[in-house]
């Protein structure tokens, strides 16, 4: 039997790089984290070296995994389908609001499209009336790897500080 190799890929809690070679596992500011040889040798007077017998916790390299991102939406005509849905059960507002364990005002509103319920409100409703409010917006695989996304990583808080001096 031949041993599976494991892909996963580490990345820099710094920089955001894809760690290639050695990683060193630091404390900056108490806060563990696994960095490349490049932001090591930059910062090694701030950091604190994590013993490898003495680590309390310990770290996964960072791995990014492709899922379908599916982003949910209420249904626009969600005053409608709740009052019809609610009137179709024989529910007055004030029934409807004590099974959700709301204020009536807060159904009124809803139905009247001045409130928008939210994701979790609109399930409840769905249980209770037997309506469907809660639509799939758009789907698709997520490309961008940690490093590429529009995230701050504190090499990039670094380059803006010093970017103002």
């Amino acid at each position: 039997m031949v041993p599976m190799k494991n892909d996963a890929v580490t990345y820099c809690e710094i920089c955001g790089s894809e760690i290639e070679g050695q990683s060193y596992h630091v404390k900056i500011e108490g806060s563990p984290m696994i960095i490349c040889r490049r932001c090591y040798e930059k910062n090694k007077k701030h950091l604190v070296m994590i013993p490898k017998e003495t680590k309390q916790v310990q770290t996964r390299p960072k791995t990014i995994v492709k899922r379908d991102e599916v982003e949910l939406d209420i249904d626009e005509n969600y005053p409608r389908i709740i009052r019809e849905g609610r009137e179709r059960m024989h529910l007055s507002t004030n029934e409807l609001a004590e099974k959700m364990k709301v204020k009536e005002n807060i159904i009124k509103r809803i139905e009247l499209g001045k409130l928008k319920p939210t994701i979790s409100e609109a399930r409840v409703i769905e249980r209770i009336l037997g309506v469907k409010l809660v639509v799939e917006v758009s789907s698709g695989k997520k490309e961008t790897s940690e490093s590429d996304s529009q995230t701050l990583t504190l090499g990039d808080i670094i380059k803006i500080r010093e970017g103002r001096k």
